[in-house]
């Protein structure tokens, strides 16, 4: 199960923070930003990822006198649909690529040599361009990877020189893991998860940019059939069909051996599964080589903010490498930037297999419209094992070209 996350509150900042740093930023949930002060506008990260964000932004203020004010929301859509006016409300925003697409003809476009962009990850900047501008600083990123149960894998007869690489090792391996009471892989039945063979297929329901349909191409029907596959062999099979009731709590509960999860169910185990041992590997190859799916976020700051030099300001300083690795750590995330990158992955080698996969992973579709199609498509895959894979992604290509074209 995932964790339940806390609404930010109001840090405690101990007696070694001065009365005068308490006062230039802050951290509130409900109610108008302070006259003359920035509004930083984010969602509930958890406690971990508040506290940090709070850390940088109060030492900012202190590098800058620069007042913020760090407001928590439950729908970052809505305050944005209110808050970007003529007379903005709001100066930065923490956004996920679809808020992206709604709103990033008001927000700030970034030159590629910005300090807040020039060290992201490629794959990154392109989720980050609208119409052929970078309309927001890449933040941190989750992508996928494949989890295995060390002690069904052994049991098993299996080695580390058995981790699958490509799909014919993975279908190998997950008919060797299955057995009365566990499945070899365990899959959500939704793109977020399903997408990312479509892309080793060498396709996806869109391409990475966003802006053509590609559900019917070869390379994702290739993908969809790989899955329908292993469900039809009776090695993979949907979480929601297992007694745990997701992917994710079937590995934890051990009736799964290999689940394709994010980073988030690295802290889910350690939590809530502490008895689990695993290791974490890349993807296995498919037909048109390695993929993944990310899910970043972004800071955007406002056009028509009447802080718009001190906001862009402030989003350089939280892109700074040694700031981004705290961040994404906090968040249990992996950081924009090549330079953090390499510095979180020294921190977290055990889990390098998500920071590898953002050089070739891409975004779930989020053009206005989109995200009916997924549903759509989302709906048909819990009949994929007997099911028409070139069907499902045909009717999807109809839907997708009609909002794309």
């Amino acid at each position: 199960m995932m964790l339940t996350r806390r609404a930010f509150g109001l840090t405690t900042l101990g007696l070694a923070v001065s009365a005068t740093l308490a006062a230039c930023s802050s951290t509130s949930q409900d109610g108008a930003t302070e006259e003359g002060k920035m509004a930083l506008i984010v969602s509930d990260a958890g406690e971990a990822a508040s506290e940090e964000l709070t850390k940088a932004v109060e030492a900012f203020t202190k590098e800058t006198k620069v007042e913020v004010d760090v407001k928590t929301v439950s729908d970052v859509s809505q305050e944005l649909a209110r808050g970007i006016t003529a007379s903005p409300s709001v100066d930065v925003v923490v956004l996920n690529p679809a808020q992206l697409s709604s709103y990033a003809g008001s927000l700030h476009v970034w030159d590629k040599g910005s300090p807040a962009v020039k060290d992201a990850h490629p794959a990154l900047l392109t989720s980050a361009t609208r119409q052929g501008r970078i309309s927001a600083a890449p933040k941190d990123v989750s992508t996928l990877a494949l989890f295995i149960n060390t002690s069904l894998w052994q049991a098993a007869g299996l080695s580390e020189s058995d981790y699958p690489t490509t799909w014919e090792q993975l279908g190998q391996v997950a008919a060797t893991l299955t057995s009365d009471g566990v499945v070899g892989l365990a899959l959500d039945a939704s793109y977020a998860r399903v997408g990312a063979f479509m892309i080793q297929g060498g396709g996806g329901l869109t391409s990475a940019d966003g802006t053509q349909a590609t559900a019917s191409s070869e390379g994702s029907v290739a993908g969809l059939t790989q899955v329908k596959n292993l469900l039809s062999a009776g090695s993979a099979g949907w979480g929601a069909d297992l007694s745990a009731g997701s992917a994710a709590d079937a590995f934890g509960e051990g009736q799964a051996a290999m689940v394709v999860e994010s980073e988030a169910l690295v802290k889910t185990l350690a939590d809530v599964y502490s008895g689990v041992s695993y290791t974490v590997v890349e993807l296995p190859a498919g037909s048109g080589g390695k993929g993944t799916l990310q899910f970043p976020t972004f800071y955007g700051v406002v056009e028509a903010s009447k802080h718009k030099d001190d906001a862009i300001k402030l989003v350089e300083y939280l892109t700074a490498a040694e700031r981004q690795v705290a961040l994404a750590t906090a968040a249990s995330t992996v950081p924009a930037g090549k330079p953090a990158g390499e510095t979180w992955k020294g921190k977290h080698a055990d889990q390098a297999a998500f920071l590898v996969g953002v050089e070739y992973s891409q975004a779930v579709p989020s053009a206005a419209g989109v995200s009916d199609v997924i549903a759509t498509f989302d709906n048909e895959l819990p009949g994929l094992a007997g099911g028409d894979p070139a069907g499902i992604l045909g009717s999807a290509q109809v839907n997708l070209q009609a909002i794309l074209s």
